[in-house]
């Protein structure tokens, strides 16, 4: 039985061209880093569709009594993909990219901007042409 290993770090780096500041590559960017991610196993904090564990809710009055039930362990192997995604994502992009939507929070919502603004810059450079 063969089993699919998630590619290294190393061709990950090697395998993507970091995005241009300008937006000039961003569609070949785009679609190579978003099957990179998945491979990675991380697709899924730049969709949003992996939100961070929440603390499950009671109808009982007395929770606010008691600390909450939180599942540690599904929390910490959120955190851990959530910050490997970002790790990927600051490899990836220049600095003043990050430094300018890192207060965003979570990777989906600074993913969410960084498509915003470099779709646009794509546009404007294609029709520049």
């Amino acid at each position: 039985m063969s089993t699919l290993s998630s590619p290294s770090l190393g061709n990950f780096i090697n395998g993507i061209e970091k995005l241009d500041s300008k937006g000039k590559n961003w569609i070949v960017f785009e679609q190579q880093f978003t099957v990179a991610t998945r491979q990675k196993e991380v697709w899924d904090h730049f969709t949003g569709k992996s939100p961070r564990p929440m603390v499950p809710s009671s109808g009982s009055a007395d929770t606010e009594m008691k600390p909450p039930d939180i599942d540690k362990p599904a929390v910490a192997a959120w955190e851990k993909k959530e910050n490997l995604a970002l790790y990927l994502l600051m490899l990836k992009i220049a600095p003043v990219t990050y430094t300018k939507h890192k207060r965003k929070g979570t990777v989906a919502n600074i993913w969410t901007t960084i498509i915003a603004e470099f779709s646009s810059k794509s546009l404007l450079a294609r029709s520049n042409l």
